[in-house]
């Protein structure tokens, strides 16, 4: 990779007309003229990448604390540091929601969740109706393919395939086999399946690709991070868990499948450089949400928002570049067009980060002024009430199955408004048990681990940032934080209602109207394949499929009928 990667830059480096002029465009313009004259040079053919190949790298899981590049000392991630090095780093990514099924709707449609309706939902669907960056470049000539985990959990209804592009998933690989018994992590050959979809396009035609790892989602293996030899003394653990030997124990086994992440983007890489494409190709490394325990996923605070984001385009971006500027997710599906030069669709809310490409700048390169916008409706099941009941630390009749939130962030503060703060928000991420067993174990009076994890929020959370970056201390009832918590709540709902959010537009029951995704049910193999999600189900068979669904569970016929009147419009 760094052969290649630095031959690439010396060329780009050499091209002193087009550092000119992208030098006199950043001195000269503003950014609405930069995009045109960045347009302009498509047209003219000056520009050194016209429509370029796009690859986009997903975790699922990951936080952005804990990658080399963003200072973790527990483990090494040896590829994404060198495609750091090589590329841009923004230090202040944020996915549009703390959960995986409605944050890849907004990466792939540009749009925050919240204004995606059923797109929204962990096991909903995404209504046809909201245009995705793939559908669009793939009319635009691209190539489109995607390998491991896509768009979901959730029902096709409506798309007869995967949003992200045609699943190329038939070659596996056990990469462990000799040293475990059953693999530790997916055993989808990443690259291998890459590699077939670069031999299937047309010579010369640009391609998008979409590359979704399984990991470092739960379940962890038992030993995996030993044989990955990372050191429980060297994980840093946040001030909201207990710091003891089984709760970094279990922060060792999802850093071990981190780095097994990193190894399988060496060998994504190393396909690029085989196709010689590595010059010619956007790279986007990032998360669609935070790390699988309490607090993280599922939750608005940056352990569940915060993401890694890294570009690699070795003729346009200058190495060795850290950008500070608050970034959404959703500015990701109008890059791709932008730097496709295609038109970006009003629908879209996010913004091109093209201009932080084109600059040699780091630091703060826009106006410090922006704000980043998120959401969650309802992550996990209401099962979770039945298991802290149990444990006597939840009342019997305790609500748990929806907690809807919204927040705003700046660079200093961080407001959170909980819709229902009479629900327990502790159905986030139910896998993340281990730590929570700690969380009771170790809770006394000294410490507030279980008030802080588990029982009731206020209505609003404000978080001062630069003095509390582990957001514990909530001070929107603080008379010193009065002026602040009153101008971020007025931008936070002005904004909802800019977007149309529908828990602010008095339409929120709509979520109650998303179907069960049924397939769900099914063999976890094939939750994300095409067929396994309902895609090429006919339209009739499936709505009898949903209502015989529940019917069986004794589903009241206003209800279903509401049901299937919605999403068979949403079908059409």
């Amino acid at each position: 990779m760094a052969a290649e990667g630095s031959n690439g830059f010396k060329k780009k480096l050499s091209n002193l007309h087009v550092n000119l002029l992208k030098t006199f465009c950043l001195r000269t313009f503003t950014l609405g003229a930069l995009l045109f004259f960045h347009a302009c040079l498509y047209a003219n053919g000056k520009l050194s990448v016209p429509r370029p190949n796009i690859v986009l790298i997903i975790a699922d899981d990951a936080s952005w604390q804990h990658f080399g590049t963003y200072g973790a000392k527990a483990l090494d991630t040896p590829n994404i540091d060198e495609m750091s090095e090589l590329g841009l780093v923004f230090e202040n990514a944020f996915a549009s929601s703390p959960t995986c099924a409605p944050s890849r709707s907004a990466i792939l449609t540009g749009r925050n969740s919240f204004e995606l309706e059923d797109g929204m939902l962990l096991t909903g669907y995404l209504p046809k109706k909201f245009h995705t960056y793939p559908a669009i470049l793939e009319k635009a000539g691209y190539k489109i393919g995607s390998t491991g985990k896509g768009w979901g959990p959730g029902g096709l209804y409506g798309r007869p395939k995967n949003p992200v592009g045609t699943p190329y998933t038939y070659l596996t690989q056990n990469f462990y086999k000799s040293e475990f018994y059953e693999s530790p992590v997916a055993e989808i050959n990443y690259a291998g399946n890459f590699n077939n979809f670069l031999f299937d396009r047309q010579e010369n035609q640009p391609f998008a690709f979409w590359i979704g790892f399984q990991e470092p989602h739960t379940p962890y293996f038992k030993g995996f991070a030993t044989h990955r030899q990372i050191k429980n003394s060297d994980i840093q653990v946040p001030s909201f868990y207990p710091e003891t030997e089984a709760t970094r124990s279990v922060i060792a086994s999802y850093l071990a499948e981190i780095e097994h992440l990193d190894d399988q983007i060496g060998a994504v890489f190393e396909v690029l450089k085989n196709h010689n494409e590595l010059d010619n190709t956007l790279i986007i490394f990032t998360s669609d949400n935070g790390m699988p325990f309490p607090r993280g996923k599922g939750n608005l605070y940056d352990h569940g928002l915060r993401m890694p984001l890294i570009a690699f385009w070795p003729k346009v971006i200058t190495p060795q570049r850290r950008v500070d500027d608050l970034i959404s997710l959703t500015d990701l599906a109008p890059t791709f067009l932008n730097v496709a030069g295609l038109k970006i669709p009003n629908q879209m809310s996010g913004k091109s980060l093209l201009d932080f490409f084109l600059t040699d700048e780091s630091g703060k390169i826009r106006s410090t002024t922006r704000k980043i916008f998120a959401g969650t409706e309802r992550h996990g099941k209401k099962s979770a009430c039945k298991l802290w009941s149990i444990k006597n630390l939840l009342p019997d009749d305790a609500k748990c199955g929806n907690y809807p939130s919204r927040s705003i962030r700046s660079d200093e503060y961080l407001l959170i408004w909980n819709a229902i703060p009479d629900n327990y928000p502790i159905a986030t991420d139910v896998k993340g048990g281990l730590i929570k067993k700690e969380i009771v174990r170790k809770n006394d009076n000294t410490n507030n681990f279980i008030t802080i994890n588990i029982e009731k929020r206020a209505e609003f959370e404000l978080y001062h940032l630069v003095t509390d970056t582990y957001t514990v201390k909530n001070l929107s009832l603080n008379t010193a934080h009065g002026a602040r918590f009153k101008e971020m709540k007025q931008e936070l709902f002005d904004y909802l209602k800019e977007r149309r959010d529908p828990r602010v537009m008095g339409n929120h029951t709509l979520w109650d109207l998303t179907p069960d995704f049924i397939l769900h049910q099914g063999a976890t193999d094939f939750i994300y394949s095409s067929k396994g999600q309902g895609g090429s189900i006919p339209k009739k068979r499936l709505l009898k499929m949903l209502e015989t669904y529940y019917k069986e569970h004794d589903y009241d016929q206003k209800y279903i009928t509401k049901v299937l009147d919605r999403l068979e419009k949403n079908m059409n």
